[in-house]
């Protein structure tokens, strides 16, 4: 049977529908071959293409960054108006950089945690470098994974948007954890870090700072969150030591994904207090959400924004923790 579930962090439905679908196993992808390196690859550190444009202070023994050929956000001057007097719009100020492995085979679920902590050091650094600008109001981190993913290059790479607003998901965020905050006085994520801990029915990994688990209300097939243990609302202040922890917790359930489904597209991304909201760092508690690519919305998705998920999270997170 269907059921209605709420997400309790944005407040949206989702519809879970394992009937429409058959078992966890039909989502292995049919082939886990990596395709060869081609000799012309923009972001090879041996062919200079990108990496000439490299910022050098970002730059670490495995990792480079370089400002995005064509930006989302930049920090190009001058005066906007094509509302015509009615809707509202302006420039799209801010920064967008493409951070880069040097390594075209080394993934950021390889072997090895030390990499994954490398490149999320990187990301850390970025977002602190951003921070230090007034004009940004959001710093975004997102990585695609293969083709259906989104990554049109496919040397291992992650992007970050610095944006002069606050994307309208987040407000969602800010406004329902400021909701539960004012009437049951606690942070909801800690909250449903205790509840999945004490039912274990969607835990897929967990070492001492963080917490994996597949969503209640997922939009997509195997979705899961990566969330810290401890009240944080700030991924960028994270130490050194829970940024290991975080690198650990990332690389074992992207093993376990790739293990179970054979390698699928996928994109994660990290969500955090934007910058000037240091009021809402009682109620706010940064995260990283990871969403296989391995399903596709239809017409009622789109037109309706409810999501209908045709495998239930219960199962998934089973199916996951065998890997």
């Amino acid at each position: 049977m269907s059921k209605l579930r709420q997400n309790i962090i944005t407040g949206e439905w989702v519809v879970i529908s394992p009937e429409r679908s058959q078992r966890p196993e039909d989502y292995v992808m049919a082939s886990s071959a990596k395709r060869g390196i081609p000799l012309d690859c923009p972001f090879c550190v041996t062919n200079n293409n990108a990496y000439r444009f490299s910022i050098k202070e970002a730059e670490t023994k495995n990792v480079y960054v370089i400002p995005n050929k064509y930006p989302a956000f930049s920090k190009a001057d001058g005066v906007i108006d094509e509302g015509d007097g009615f809707y509202q719009n302006s420039k799209a100020l801010g920064g967008h950089e493409v951070i880069i492995l040097k390594d075209h085979e080394q993934d950021v679920y390889d072997d090895g945690v030390e990499i994954t902590d490398e490149l999320i050091g990187v990301y850390r650094d970025r977002y602190n470098f951003y921070d230090q600008d007034p004009t940004i109001e959001y710093t975004m981190l997102i990585h695609n994974h293969g083709p259906e993913a989104g990554a049109s290059i496919d040397h291992p790479h992650s992007q970050l948007f610095a944006s002069a607003i606050v994307p309208s998901y987040i407000q969602k965020e800010l406004e329902n954890t400021k909701a539960y905050f004012e009437a049951n006085k606690k942070c909801v994520f800690c909250e449903m870090n205790k509840v999945e801990k004490e039912n274990n029915h969607r835990v897929v990994y967990e070492n001492d700072e963080f917490i994996v688990f597949t969503v209640f209300a997922a939009r997509f097939p195997f979705e899961m969150w990566v969330v810290p243990k401890k009240h944080q609302p700030q991924f960028e202040k994270i130490s050194a030591e829970t940024q290991l922890q975080l690198a650990d917790a990332m690389r074992n359930v992207l093993q376990k994904l790739n293990k179970s489904l054979n390698f699928p597209p996928f994109n994660y991304w990290i969500h955090t207090l934007p910058h000037h909201e240091a009021g809402a760092s009682e109620y706010y508690h940064w995260h990283v959400e990871i969403a296989p690519r391995i399903s596709k919305f239809g017409g009622y998705e789109m037109g309706s924004g409810v999501v209908i998920d045709v495998v239930s999270p219960e199962v998934a997170a089973e199916f996951l923790r065998k890997a």
